[in-house]
């Protein structure tokens, strides 16, 4: 067998034909923070490397899964999910881009039955998504309004079955993110906590398997920098066909479109190199932290720039 490739790749090689590169998948979350890149792999597939493919999952525990699992080389999620998975052991990552920082963009939602049940000290049915995103804002909700984490029953659930919960009076409260939460505010959920509570905690990141960077070091180093710049790029003018194609992956019209967006903060790339420089380590001490106090994790295991970035 190992003949017949080196034939193959000799035949290939003479005849001035190259292979193309390994495939690299790259998995993010549905997110309204993500959904420029995947706008961009539909529209404008030129502006990524050879061979890449870019996925959008349901959620951040399928994007956790995915990495674990092998099947994909690449995540884009929040740091507090990066860093538990990090912290957890196995496969090594490293951070090869700071996407952007939610000011609003994830939530806590209250239904009709929460304030009587909170005056009443009745426990509280939470719906959330199995993630240490979910946790880790769980865990920052309660220190700042002080309810008593004894009241809280949690109830995980899937993101697009949030809205059709908080409706129907399964659960008193969602915790969630954009573009989910816009359903639940159309539907008279009441935002009563949200990212921009606890500004620069909520951070979204890409971070790479460190053999995976090793190998394939200048096809993702060009789309966590070139590539992820473009797709900002496009989406500055609102008319453009990305954003015509955002508005279609999040079945939101334009206007409420715009107003999610506004409430997340892109770091281009020389924005995240400056981040990685200056505030990475700070930020994930105290993300860090707050998730040994929760018991998501007993020790934190740092994530380290990639090679090159910094350069």
């Amino acid at each position: 067998m190992k003949k017949l490739l080196g034939l193959i790749a000799f035949i290939l090689t003479m005849s001035g034909c190259q292979p193309p590169p390994e495939p690299l998948s790259i998995v993010g979350n549905a997110g309204i923070g993500f959904h420029p890149v995947y706008a961009q792999h539909l529209v404008h597939p030129e502006q990524h490397p050879e061979n890449i493919n870019v996925t959008m999952l349901v959620s951040d525990i399928s994007v956790v899964r995915m990495l674990t699992n092998n099947a994909a080389d690449v995540g884009m999620l929040s740091l507090d999910n990066a860093l538990a998975l990090q912290s957890r052991g196995g496969d090594q990552y490293c951070v090869a881009r700071v996407i952007f920082s939610s000011h609003g963009a994830d939530a806590v939602i209250a239904g009709r039955s929460f304030a009587s049940k909170l005056l009443a000290g009745k426990p509280i049915r939470v719906g959330m998504e199995d993630s240490t995103l979910s946790r880790y804002i769980m865990a920052r909700w309660l220190q700042q309004t002080g309810i008593d984490d004894s009241l809280i029953q949690r109830r995980m659930l899937v993101p697009n079955g949030h809205a059709s919960a908080l409706m129907n009076n399964d659960v008193d409260v969602i915790i969630t993110y954009a573009p989910f939460t816009r359903h639940l505010i159309d539907d008279g959920g009441l935002v009563i906590f949200s990212s921009q509570d606890i500004p620069d905690e909520i951070i979204d990141v890409m971070i790479v398997r460190t053999q995976t960077w090793d190998e394939h070091r200048e096809r993702l180093l060009e789309f966590a920098t070139v590539s992820w710049d473009a797709a900002l790029a496009n989406i500055a003018e609102a008319e453009s066909e990305v954003m015509e194609t955002i508005a279609k992956l999040s079945e939101l019209p334009q206007p409420e479109l715009l107003s999610l967006m506004s409430q997340i903060k892109y770091f281009s790339a020389a924005a995240s190199t400056e981040f990685l420089q200056q505030d990475f380590e700070q930020t994930s001490t105290l993300i860090g932290d707050q998730l040994i106090n929760a018991g998501v994790i007993a020790q934190l295991q740092r994530l380290p720039v990639c090679a090159g970035i910094l350069e």
